[in-house]
């Protein structure tokens, strides 16, 4: 059964990881991504003695490759050439490098009329800054995460983990194109799809910054939000996250753990009473979770139906069934590494189902195979390559 993107296919010029990542979700989908390197390939940050770049690996799963030096005009013919079959193209270059190459939107629209045109920049193509790079650790402080997660103004500010701006970035912007397909499908009409690292990151912080607006007041995250709405420490040294937030969750969760007193406790009886005396009731929940184990705290819980869930480090993750019978973690045949486990797609469709479509391409692996569907004969295909233009 076909996927739903299938018969679309994407110029991937994308780099590092917004602009990768986002050719990966689409590719899931069923599209066919080709991603354009420069000759010798993209650099493999991170890469290991093996060659291994999780880097790479994680945002180029299931796309083809093809070399074209895009500082020769040779090599932009190649890029010109493909347009016709082209439905989008996408990049993460600062806003103006494709434009000064003469394969932005407005040149490539001109051979095709319906092209969707994607650019991913760190801070919008308007602004003082929207000429600026865009790099994740940045995008993350510029846009008020920082501070917010480390607590609010005039607190330490604290990062969330690598590449969260990146993957934010990278799916607003394959939603973006999604969209742009939709309204084609209707209108016929292509267009111009703009994402930024900056206005992702506000879009993740829709919820708290909204406070701030109708308050004035800046939440600021705290290491335990609530006393039933947070982590405990288990005689066994793991973790239990507890979700008891509503006042039939808590009075099931004093009978789970079997505390009536604490059921009847004047300080914990309602909601705000819990948040007047959070302190207190952490310290009695500390105290409580570590005189058992973690999976005797897991089995009572769930007998009670309270939400709650174990604290799981990467090698659970990897294991535990729940990822593997939904597809969010898969095993793929890689040409170099072999039989790997990769994240598997998010999203999951009965009719047009998501599916990887294979390991990250080799560099330059599908360059002659492409440039042959485009009526480049051998000779051409060696001459652009002498030429360094391939």
């Amino acid at each position: 059964m076909p996927s739903a993107l299938d018969g679309i296919r994407v110029l991937d010029f994308g780099r590092i990881q917004q602009g990768p990542f986002a050719g990966v979700l689409l590719s899931d989908m069923g599209a066919d991504v080709i991603k354009i390197e420069e000759p010798g390939g993209e650099a493999r940050q991170g890469a290991d003695e093996r060659g291994f770049s999780g880097m790479y690996e994680a945002n180029n799963r299931g796309k083809r490759s093809i070399t074209v030096n895009l500082r020769d005009e040779a090599g932009r013919e190649v890029i010109r050439r493909l347009i016709p079959s082209t439905d989008v193209v996408l990049e993460n270059f600062r806003p103006g490098r494709m434009e000064a190459w003469g394969i932005g939107y407005e040149d490539l629209k001109k051979i095709r009329g319906d092209l969707i045109f994607a650019s991913a920049s760190g801070w919008g193509r308007r602004g003082p800054w929207g000429t600026r790079g865009g790099y994740d650790h940045v995008a993350q402080a510029f846009s008020g995460v920082m501070s917010e997660q480390g607590g609010g103004s005039a607190r330490t500010p604290q990062a969330l983990i690598g590449g969260f701006a990146d993957s934010i970035g990278a799916m607003m912007l394959a939603y973006g194109i999604v969209t742009a397909l939709v309204a084609r499908e209707r209108t016929g009409v292509g267009q111009h799809v703009d994402v930024s690292l900056i206005g992702a990151m506000l879009a993740l912080q829709q919820r708290p910054l909204t406070i701030y607006f109708g308050t004035g007041v800046q939440p600021g995250f705290e290491y335990r939000r609530s006393a039933t709405y947070t982590h405990y420490e288990c005689r066994d040294g793991l973790y239990v996250a507890l979700a008891a937030n509503t006042q039939a969750m808590w009075e099931r969760f004093c009978v789970a753990v079997e505390r009536p007193d604490m059921a009847a406790d004047a300080r914990f009886k309602g909601p705000f009473d819990r948040a007047r005396h959070k302190d207190e009731l952490v310290a009695a929940l500390e105290a409580l979770f570590v005189t058992r184990d973690q999976s005797d705290w897991m089995e009572r819980l769930a007998a009670h139906d309270v939400p709650y869930g174990p604290v799981l480090d990467y090698p659970a993750v990897a294991e535990h069934p729940q990822f593997l019978e939904n597809g969010y973690v898969q095993e793929i045949d890689h040409p170099v590494f072999g039989r790997m486990k990769t994240v598997g797609p998010p999203v999951h469709m009965s009719a047009t189902p998501s599916r990887i479509q294979g390991a990250p391409p080799q560099v330059g692996q599908h360059t002659e195979e492409i440039l042959l569907t485009l009526g480049y004969g051998w000779p051409e295909i060696t001459a652009l390559r002498d030429g360094g233009a391939i």
